[in-house]
C-alpha cells in the first residue's frame, strides 16, 4: 500500500471517531432532558401554532430587572420605544431577537435544583445582593404575562450556551444562549446615533457665547489635515493632528443619555458648532451645561451650494472614499432628524469637551519651540 494512501485512511478514520465523538454528545444531552422540556416555553416555541403566533403578535412590553434597577421597552403600534429614555425608539431587530429567544429557549441539560447553589450560575433572585439574574419578562397588550425567565452567567462551554430558569421555579437549565440581554436601557441603543466621517468633513466653526470662535478647515477633498485659521504669526498648532482630532468628533457619536428637548432647554450660553462637509451636509450643534450637565442639539441640513467637488485635474488620494451624491445627503438628512428632532444627548464628557475647544486649548506660542 502507497504511504499516501495509507495516510488519506487514518484521516477519513480520525473524521469518523469525531463525527461519532460529536453524536454521542447530542445524544446522551438528548437523554438526559426531563421529558417535556426541550423548550422552556413550549406553548410559544412551535412557531406553526396559531396560539403561539398571536401571543407573540400582542406582546407589548419587554420588562427587563437586574442589579441596575427596573425599566421597559414599550410597543406602540409596529414600533417599540424606551419610557425611560423621553420614549427614543429602539432598534426593531433587538427586540425581536429577545422575543423570540424566550420563546424559543431551548434547553441542553437540567443543572442544579438547590437554590443555595444558584448564586454559582449567576442565577440568585434578582433581589439579591449578590450573582442576582436578570429578569426578562414578555408582557402581552392586555399587562399579562406571557413568559419571564431569570437569564444567569454564560456557560463554562463557552458563550453559545448559558444557564437560565424560571421564576418560582428552582431548576436551572443550561441552555442556548440565544439572545443578548443588554443591561442599561442605553444600551438597547444601536452603539452610536451617528456617523459622520472625517473624510466628509470641509469646516468647522466653534462660535462660543462670548464671540470667541474657532475656525478649521481642510481646503479640499483630497486633503489630509485639517488647518487652524486665523492664527497669529507667533502661534501654532499644539500638534499638527489636532485638527484631525475635531475633524474626526462626529465619527461613532455614542450616547450616555437622552431626554426630551421640552425639558432641557438651551440658552444664549450655549456654544455653537457648525460642521459642513464636501458633499453638502450641514450640522449644527448646541452644546452648553445645564444645571451641571453637559447636553447636545443636533440639527442636520442640506444645501447644494456647500458642495465642493475634487476636481477633476486635482491630486489622486489612494483609499479616498467616493463623495455622496446631493440625493444621498438629502436622505441622510431626513434620516437623521428623524433622531434628532425630538431629543437632546449627554455624550462623553471628552466629546463635549472637544465641542467646547477654544483657541488656547489648541495652540502654542512659537518661543516655546525656541525655549526647549
Amino acid at each position: 500500500m502507497k504511504q499516501s494512501n495509507a495516510y488519506l485512511i487514518i484521516i477519513i478514520a480520525l473524521i469518523f471517531v469525531g463525527l461519532t465523538f460529536f453524536v454521542s454528545l447530542y445524544r446522551d444531552a438528548e437523554n438526559r432532558r426531563v421529558v417535556g422540556e426541550r423548550f422552556l416555553f413550549p406553548e410559544l416555541s412551535v412557531s406553526t401554532d396559531e396560539n403561539s403566533l398571536k401571543l407573540l403578535n400582542e406582546i407589548a412590553e419587554v420588562n427587563i430587572i437586574n442589579n441596575n434597577g427596573s425599566f421597559s421597552i414599550v410597543r406602540n403600534e409596529d414600533s417599540w420605544y424606551l419610557p425611560g429614555l423621553a420614549n427614543f425608539p429602539v432598534p426593531l431587530d433587538k427586540i425581536k431577537r429577545v422575543i423570540v429567544g424566550v420563546a424559543q429557549l431551548e434547553t441542553i441539560e437540567p443543572k442544579t435544583k438547590n437554590s443555595e447553589l444558584h448564586g454559582e450560575l449567576g442565577l440568585n433572585d434578582v433581589n439579591s445582593d449578590t450573582n442576582s439574574a436578570s429578569k426578562v419578562t414578555l408582557i402581552n397588550n392586555k399587562n399579562g404575562e406571557v413568559a419571564s425567565i431569570l437569564v444567569g452567567n454564560d456557560s463554562k462551554f463557552g458563550k453559545e450556551t448559558r444557564y437560565a430558569r424560571r421564576p418560582n421555579d428552582n431548576q436551572s437549565w443550561l441552555v442556548w444562549r440565544n439572545f443578548d440581554v443588554p443591561n442599561s436601557e442605553i444600551d438597547w441603543l444601536d452603539d452610536t446615533l451617528f456617523t459622520v466621517h472625517r473624510t466628509r468633513i470641509a469646516d468647522i466653526t466653534i462660535t462660543h457665547p462670548d464671540g470667541h470662535e474657532v475656525f478649521i478647515k481642510r481646503d479640499n477633498y483630497a486633503e489630509q489635515y485639517f488647518k487652524l485659521q486665523n492664527l497669529d504669526e507667533d502661534t501654532l498648532p499644539v500638534n499638527p493632528y489636532v485638527g484631525n482630532q475635531l475633524g474626526s468628533a462626529l465619527d461613532n457619536v455614542a450616547l450616555i443619555d437622552i431626554r426630551s428637548k421640552n425639558d432641557i432647554s438651551f440658552t444664549d450660553k450655549a456654544t455653537t458648532i457648525v460642521y459642513t462637509t464636501f458633499d453638502g451636509l450641514k450640522i449644527i450643534i448646541k452644546n452648553e451645561n445645564i444645571k451641571g450637565f453637559n447636553w447636545v442639539n443636533f440639527e442636520a441640513s442640506s444645501n447644494n451650494k456647500l458642495r465642493r467637488e475634487l476636481p477633476k485635474d486635482g491630486p489622486v488620494n489612494v483609499g479616498l472614499p467616493e463623495m455622496k451624491s446631493f440625493k444621498n445627503v438629502e436622505e441622510e438628512v431626513i434620516n437623521l432628524n428623524a433622531k434628532f428632532r425630538n431629543w437632546v444627548f449627554a455624550l462623553k464628557n471628552e466629546k463635549h469637551q472637544q465641542f467646547n475647544s477654544r483657541l488656547g486649548d489648541l495652540t502654542k506660542k512659537k518661543d516655546v519651540d525656541v525655549k526647549e
